[in-house]
């Protein structure tokens, strides 16, 4: 059985459940067993009954303990054996976290030849809603230009930048549209995408965003998905390239982001997608047209633009960017990755369906209590936290060894965001103020 070092221990709490006969009820007492740390005898269960006889426990009732055997040389192991109902609740969060995110799913890969040039699909008009992003567009548009064709547009909406946005979009080969100024009622990437969708022609919109850096087909195999179900939303979430610690403390936003949809779970084809991905969002422009698109009242005010076009439109075909669909969210640090999550993670959960809620809630419980209660699990959480938090984001080891101070961190945003939410607060985003509904 598993063991774990506490010889630095002079004391140890121990826990004792006390079972009375008949019909007395029940009852949960504790007392501290002082370890010897010169006794390298072991401490058998026998020992104990006498350590409760001083406490005035009777001797002729069973006990339980949470931990037994217990030896000690000043480097002696301590073996932990966990309260069953604990371990029991434990397991049940632990197995649902599997499930949320039971495998990826990638965007298929072409079935026909994914030249821009063959002629065999059709147009996609790529549209970039950009505010002072001259930083990232280098690495999306030479990603998405070399791979369109004379059917394909690729615009990128100027939102009122304070940098070089325009210029650089302009010599990467993007044909460049400043939008007026800011319609009451409206928030600025809705009224971006609306404009760029106004403003191109293709039959199939893509908005991305500009800190995506996309697979190198990904124009063809977003043409072939919108043109296998026209009458939904097709998004992905890019795969999250984490560089500061702030980014990788807030990776449990990113698992949450991709649980809460219910897309990966096994049971995916039951579960109606009531959500999107804005990074990466496509739709046939004759159901983005019929339902209004981004200029919809519902939608144009939302910052979760994309929640509110896939509820407008009534479903969403969901997947995962990784292995070769990336982003870099929040390379500014701590403020921008907390006004960021602040902005949409309360949101998001309020429009996934009640199931997965609780579902995902569950899964954080096991995580955030699990260790403390049972600090034989944490390996356990660890290794969970590894896999599951590598489908969604690149995680550094030393990340995964501190990973409750993840949970932490994820549990501090969400309360925030959640404030913000019910409070309508207001939060910095890009040098504007947003709601956080």
């Amino acid at each position: 059985m598993p063991f774990i070092d506490l010889s630095f221990l002079l004391g140890l709490l121990i826990r004792m459940s006390h079972f009375a006969n008949g019909d007395e009820r029940a009852h949960e007492v504790q007392a501290t067993t002082i370890v010897d740390i010169r006794s390298r005898e072991l401490i058998r269960p026998t020992d104990f009954a006498s350590d409760a006889q001083d406490l005035d426990f009777p001797t002729n009732r069973a006990y339980t303990f949470v931990a037994t055997y217990l030896r000690d040389d000043q480097s002696g192991p301590v073996e932990l054996v966990p309260d069953r109902i604990d371990l029991a609740i434990y397991l049940m969060g632990w197995t649902l976290g599997w499930l949320l995110l039971w495998r990826l799913r990638p965007l298929p890969t072409p079935t026909s030849d994914p030249s821009p040039w063959c002629g065999g699909r059709p147009g996609v008009a790529v549209i970039i809603p950009a505010r002072n992003e001259q930083d990232a567009l280098p690495r999306l548009l030479s990603r998405v230009t070399p791979h369109l064709g004379p059917q394909d547009e690729v615009i990128v909406v100027d939102d009122h930048s304070d940098d070089a946005t325009a210029s650089i979009a302009t010599l990467h080969g993007a044909r460049v549209i400043t939008p007026p100024p800011l319609p009451p009622g409206w928030l600025g990437k809705p009224h971006a995408c609306a404009l760029g969708a106004a403003k191109s022609s293709a039959p199939i919109l893509l908005f991305v965003d500009a800190d995506v850096q996309p697979a190198p087909d990904l124009v063809a195999r977003i043409a072939q998905a919108v043109t296998a179900q026209p009458n939904v939303v097709t998004s992905i979430q890019p795969w999250h390239k984490t560089g500061n610690w702030a980014e990788q403390a807030s990776v449990l936003c990113n698992v949450t982001a991709l649980m809460g949809c219910g897309a990966f779970t096994p049971a995916r084809h039951n579960a109606k997608a009531t959500v999107a991905f804005g990074p990466v969002l496509a739709v046939d422009r004759t159901t983005y047209d019929r339902v209004g698109g981004h200029a919809a009242p519902s939608v144009r005010s939302m910052h979760t633009e994309d929640i509110g076009l896939a509820r407008l439109i009534g479903g969403a075909d969901l997947y995962t960017g990784r292995p070769d669909t990336s982003f870099r969210m929040y390379p500014e640090g701590l403020r921008q990755t907390v006004n960021g999550w602040t902005r949409s993670i309360a949101t998001g959960a309020r429009f996934s369906s009640w199931w997965i809620a609780i579902a995902t809630l569950a899964w954080v419980w096991s995580l955030a209590g699990g260790w403390i209660t049972m600090p034989i699990v944490f390996p356990l959480s660890a290794l969970q936290f590894w896999i599951l938090g590598r489908r969604a984001a690149s995680i550094h080891p030393l990340t995964v060894l501190l990973y409750p101070l993840a949970v932490l961190t994820f549990i501090v945003i969400t309360l925030r965001s959640l404030f913000a939410l019910i409070f309508g607060r207001r939060v910095v985003w890009k040098g504007r103020n947003v709601d956080a509904r």
